[in-house]
């Protein structure tokens, strides 16, 4: 083999020979001699040593396979796979879009940034190799490895195992995210607490579970090949191809002025956060990115952050029911084009006052089938923008059931029949009333240092035989104070008559 002249020639070459390795190690069905692939490897170590500075990480020749904490293989990456900056409402987007231009010296004309749904789920990335599915690596950082997930995304859905159309590339990367639906984490039993940590976890088990794999699909963002210079067109390919991506929500026109622009976002953000709702998948945000590839190694990157995209995390949602009192309309002065206003009474959402919501055009304004006065909900998006989902059905009225008296049960007695008919006779005897189980009384458990219950009960005994005592010693002290004024006054009686007696007897004769 020719010695290797450019750079170009020896990542090119990188490509060859990664491709030929897992043909012989991954698919064992080697399709060059082991005389060729001694050649192609070692035309890379020349290179290699007279051009240190210029080593590619997954250089067949350099370490691209170790073990992790967890047990599982890492694999060497071309690019690091980083994150983007997080932003919360349409200034900063645009102030941040703008330092880019400024940075990379981007002019205006011409350039536009797509805007796409931010899923919540596992970054991975793809490596195809002459169309046939080589590498597969997840996780993001600055590191230039990833954690092998090959025989994991053999079963994802959306991941075709070849493709045909690039047969003649040496090497091609797709970026993007494995993510769960709604309906799969619902029916899963062994879902964890929400669908990202569920997607995360089944990619990173150390062997892959079939049945758990299949759950989950692949949705691209990003192509990596030769000739592919614009992200829009680049993710049409990938659909043509059998992948599946996240779909476009917009695209900005960068030649606006920042008020204009921060508008537009206002009004994509608006539309994206009430369309969020029907998506089948988890989603918290958007992604804001240059459309042009070229772009991308000019305006660079941090250890943390890829600066040519950014993400707009989606903000609380407030919603207030109210009354629907009517609408008005308006016209665009430059567009002509009406737009229904409805009006209800005020309401206060996030601190502010509202009595207004843009309704849109007539179709989608008569759609919602309001009524004066009856009941709408209405949300806040984006802390400015008022909309109405609909009306509040009212809740059924349940009419008053009639009141069925329940009949007493009567216990058959013996002569029943004889007492209904010996009624007027007999009176009839009224019924005992039922026997109410007695409530169990509940225990008092005596606590530290006071008296048991049996102390009690000798407690008492003691005091009752004390009280029988003493009314003894009085009932025998009244007896003889009795006993003795009885005697006193007999010995009275006794005495008198002792006394009276001779007078008696002198007066009779």
């Amino acid at each position: 083999m020719k010695r290797i002249e450019s750079f170009d020639e020896y990542r090119a070459l990188v490509d060859v020979v990664r491709m030929h390795d897992y043909r012989y190690f991954g698919l064992n069905n080697p399709t060059i001699s082991d005389e060729e692939y001694d050649a192609m490897y070692f035309a890379l170590q020349e290179y290699e040593e007279q051009h240190a500075d210029e080593i590619l990480p997954d250089s067949p020749t350099q370490q691209c396979y170790s073990e992790n904490g967890n047990g599982k293989r890492t694999v060497a990456r071309r690019t690091a796979c980083l994150s983007m900056k997080k932003l919360h409402d349409a200034k900063s987007v645009v102030k941040y879009l703008r330092a880019q231009q400024r940075a990379a010296n981007i002019g205006s004309m011409g350039t536009e940034v797509a805007v796409e749904w931010k899923f919540d789920g596992e970054t991975v990335s793809l490596v195809y190799r002459q169309g046939v599915l080589a590498e597969a690596t997840y996780g993001h950082g600055k590191e230039l490895f990833g954690n092998d997930c090959l025989e994991h995304i053999k079963y994802v859905q959306g991941v075709p195992s070849e493709v045909s159309a690039w047969s003649q590339y040496d090497r091609v990367e797709v970026r993007g995210e494995v993510i769960i639906s709604f309906e799969e984490f619902a029916h899963y039993d062994k879902a964890g607490k929400s669908p990202r940590s569920t997607s995360n976890g089944i990619m990173a088990k150390k062997v892959a579970v079939t049945d758990e794999c299949k759950r989950l699909e692949f949705h691209p963002f990003r192509l990596i090949m030769d000739g592919v210079t614009r992200h829009i067109p680049a993710m049409h390919a990938l659909e043509r191809n059998g992948f599946k991506t996240s779909g476009f929500v917009s695209v900005l026109n960068l030649e606006k002025p920042d008020a204009e622009l921060e508008q537009d976002i206002e009004n994509i953000v608006c539309a994206a956060e009430v369309e969020r709702e029907k998506l089948p998948y988890p989603t918290d945000g958007l992604v804001f990115k240059f459309d042009n590839y070229d772009y991308y190694d000019r305006i660079g990157q941090t250890d943390h952050d890829a600066k040519y995209n950014c993400a707009f995390k989606f903000r609380p949602v407030f919603k207030a029911v109210t009354t629907y009192r009517g609408h008005h309309t308006t016209t665009g002065e430059k567009t002509g084009k009406v737009t229904y206003v409805a009006d209800f009474d005020e309401v206060e959402m996030n601190g502010h006052r509202f009595a207004h919501a843009n309704c849109g055009s007539e179709k989608t304004f008569n759609q919602k089938a309001l009524v004066p006065g009856c009941k709408i909900e209405v949300s806040l998006h984006g802390d400015v923008i008022v909309c109405v989902d609909g009306k509040v059905e009212d809740e059924p009225i349940i009419e008053d059931e009639p009141t069925i008296e329940e009949e007493p049960i009567i216990e058959e007695e013996p002569n029943v029949i004889e007492q209904d008919i010996n009624q007027g006779q007999v009176p009839e005897a009224e019924l005992e009333p039922i026997p109410q189980p007695k409530p169990k009384r509940k225990r008092n458990y005596p606590q530290v240092g006071e008296p048991t219950l049996r102390e009690e009960r000798e407690d008492n005994t003691a005091r009752e035989d004390k009280g029988m005592g003493v009314k003894t010693v009085l009932a025998g002290v009244l007896a003889v104070l009795m006993t003795m004024t009885t005697g006193v006054v007999m010995l009275a009686l006794a005495g008198a008559a002792v006394l009276f007696m001779p007078m008696l007897g002198g007066m009779r004769e």
